[in-house]
């Protein structure tokens, strides 16, 4: 049996303390939820030779969106090519193309709507996301809001 699984039996049937997700985490973790992320990062900077962000960089500035599309839909359409054109048009580059399609990938319940996913590309250029890096930045904002 795993460690993992073993800890698991071990926390059956016993009562969880912690008021927060955090507190509640490391009561049956016994680490807290930082130092669970940090050892995941070890782990794969380890494997990988880089760290996480670094690795997600190299991810989406070696890729041109209509590829990335294609990998993250399994599909390219000709839709999914106008929607690439017209967000280079607004003046986005391709890695933060790539971020934005990641991000409406995630948070969108209803899909890549070509008006939609044009109107947070508009809304990015407002707020001067237009590298990789404050693309990345932005999305961990939002995501924490």
């Amino acid at each position: 049996m795993s460690n993992d699984k073993k800890r698991y039996k071990k926390i059956i049937g016993e009562v969880i303390y912690g008021t927060t997700t955090e507190e509640r985490f490391k009561e049956v973790h016994g680490i807290t939820l930082e130092e669970w992320k940090a050892k995941g990062e070890e782990r794969f900077k380890a494997k990988t030779g880089m760290s996480y962000d670094e690795w997600y960089i190299k991810k989406v500035r070696s890729s041109t969106p209509i590829d990335y599309l294609k990998n993250l839909n399994g599909v390219g359409s000709q839709d999914d090519v106008e929607l690439v054109k017209d967000l280079q048009e607004l003046g986005l580059n391709d890695g933060v193309i790539n971020v934005l399609l990641d991000y409406v990938k995630i948070v969108s319940k209803i899909g890549f709507f070509h008006s939609l996913v044009r109107e947070m590309g508009e809304s990015w250029l407002d707020k001067d996301v237009s590298t990789v890096e404050s693309a990345m930045a932005f999305v961990r904002k939002e995501w924490n809001n």
